[in-house]
């Protein structure tokens, strides 16, 4: 990647991060975003829409510098300590 496009990038992802991750609103239209674009769910791979939805929300992930070169250990870490809601709540 060339320096001009690498600061571009960069520049990108802060706007992102700004917008999504940085206030408590931004995260809960992220969530919106993310429920709309059926991450975490099961995809039915033969569902072209589906597919495209769930590639969006990865996308949009990717742009805020959480699904990047080199966070895969850290999203795993983040998960991990996600506690799993019981069949009650």
């Amino acid at each position: 990647m060339s320096g001009r496009l690498k600061k571009k990038m960069e520049k990108i992802q802060a706007k992102y991060r700004e917008l999504f991750l940085n206030n408590t609103l931004g995260q809960d239209v992220l969530a919106d975003i993310l429920q709309l674009c059926k991450f975490g769910c099961t995809l039915d791979p033969d569902n072209k829409v589906q597919v495209a939805e769930y590639n969006l929300g990865v996308i949009i992930l990717h742009r805020c510098g959480i699904f990047a070169e080199d966070t895969l250990e850290n999203v795993i870490r983040a998960l991990a300590n996600v506690v799993p809601l019981s069949k009650e709540d």
